[in-house]
């Protein structure tokens, strides 16, 4: 019989930190039972750690809010790991035998074992995603059973710089988490949102962020292609900022308010002009040309990494994330590249979770914190460790011997004669020493609180007292 299982996970994202705790019901249901977000703009950059103490600081915030609201003590996670360096690499690697063989699973793991051995300067291999083999002249997926002289498996290792995982683990350390396992989040944000028929006919997820934009291409259900662009939506409210002199929640507030990524010059008959600080105006129509200038470079950027692979995504291409809520995202794609087949999408038309928080998937992204609840299988939380009251009475016990400067034994006990006390304790080798009259007990030491109280007692009762003298 199952039991429930609180999970947690943990997203460390460019803009903000997030983590979400989730009870899976023994039936496998999911209900979403807390949600947190700390800003922390100067703690990750571009998905990787950039301050560890602030980073730090911010992971303790969201999880000691989860845990103040949830009354649980939360010491284990699900961490997404993602970040700038995040890319796929092509490999094979080669077997030849002296006559045809099955192919055998052993044949298939020593290659993939071969393979996960490759390095790369500064980076490591967080997983490998087998392409096809090839046996022969003959490309297969399969290839278990199949007669050969020779195999070539082709590979996408998926690699990252050699520090963004350990950073990301002496944070957790910092904040008392235990990382239970990582997840690479573009992959489990793809499984997802997108559907097997989807990967297996070919697609394209672009994740838009706020400092990166991440891209993963799908077909035959297998990754072909994943990258993470240097671009996010941060970099619009940046040059929204910098032009017109102005803070950064305001450029923000102003891209969020009256941003498009494309519009029609046409429909511009007349000059609209937005407040800003200062007293100042702006003409919309610049502050779209800003926004649309930027978004455009972002949209080339993502065009760039799918075009190879353009006439093989029947599924066509997802836009996913936060700074995907920019309005006529999809109509800019469409009118740059001449692409129809794209839409955007922030959960499944079917979230696979119940939950009484009101959460708003626009404004939140929570896709990859779902995802990683629903694929976490260990119980995340535990009794709170009781830590002593500071004035809390402790007996004053002190350590028993049995005998004087004899060694301890196995359990750290120090027994009578420098042995050990077997059986009975009876030593028979030696004659009973006459026992000796035992002093009386001491008193017991009053606590710290009696003696105050004593203390009190008489200094009250002094001023009580009459005055004799009158």
């Amino acid at each position: 019989m199952g039991v429930e299982k609180n999970i947690v996970a943990i997203e460390l994202g460019s803009s903000a930190i997030r983590a979400i705790i989730g009870q899976k019901k023994p039936d496998g249901s999911l209900q979403v039972l807390g949600y947190e977000k700390e800003n922390a703009p100067d703690s990750i950059h571009k998905g990787a750690v950039f301050n560890i103490d602030k980073t730090i600081s911010a992971i303790a915030a969201v999880i000691k809010r989860i845990e103040e609201r949830q009354k649980v003590f939360v010491n284990r996670a699900y961490v997404g790991v993602a970040g700038q360096s995040l890319r796929t690499v092509g490999n094979s690697v080669r077997r030849n035998f002296d006559i045809k063989v099955a192919i055998t699973e052993d044949t298939v793991d020593s290659l993939k074992d071969e393979n996960l051995a490759s390095t790369y300067a500064g980076a490591e291999i967080l997983d490998a995603v087998p392409q096809e083999y090839r046996l022969g002249s003959h490309l297969t997926s399969e290839p278990v059973g199949i007669m050969s002289d020779r195999i070539e498996g082709y590979y996408k290792n998926i690699i990252a710089r050699r520090t963004l995982r350990e950073d990301i683990v002496r944070c957790l350390k910092g904040a008392k988490i235990e990382p239970i396992d990582f997840f690479i989040s573009p992959l489990i944000l793809s499984s997802y949102l997108l559907s097997d028929t989807e990967k297996r006919s070919g697609c394209a997820l672009v994740d838009f962020g706020a400092e990166t934009t991440t891209v993963a291409i799908y077909e035959k259900n297998i990754l072909r292609h994943l990258v993470v662009i240097p671009l996010g939506g941060n970099n619009i409210t940046a040059d929204i900022a910098t032009s017109q002199h102005i803070e950064q929640e305001e450029a923000e507030m102003l891209k969020r308010t009256y941003g498009s990524a494309y519009t029609d010059e046409q429909k511009f008959t007349e000059t609209r002009t937005i407040n800003i600080s200062s007293d100042r105006k702006l003409e919309e129509k610049t502050l779209l040309n800003i926004i649309e200038a930027r978004q455009q470079e972002i949209l080339e950027n993502v065009w760039e990494q799918i075009k190879n692979y353009s006439d093989r995504l029947l599924s066509g291409i997802i836009f996913t994330g936060g700074a995907a809520n920019l309005k006529n995202l999809e109509t800019a794609f469409q009118h740059y590249f001449h692409f129809d087949k794209v839409k955007t999408r922030q959960l499944p038309a079917t979230p696979e979770y119940t939950t009484n928080l009101k959460l708003d998937p626009q404004s939140a992204t929570l896709a990859t914190l779902i995802a990683m609840l629903r694929r976490g299988d260990q119980e995340c939380t535990s009794e709170k460790p009781i830590e002593p009251e500071l004035f809390d009475e402790q007996p004053d016990k002190e350590p028993e011997f049995t005998g004087q400067n004899g060694p301890a034994s196995s359990e750290g006990v120090v027994r009578q004669g420098g042995k050990a006390d077997e059986g009975t304790g009876h030593d028979e080798t030696s004659e009973a020493a006459p026992a000796e009259p035992q002093p009386d007990p001491q008193p017991k030491k009053p606590s710290a609180f009696s003696r105050l109280g004593r203390t009190l007692k008489d200094w009250a009762n002094k001023l009580v007292e009459p005055d004799e003298e009158k």
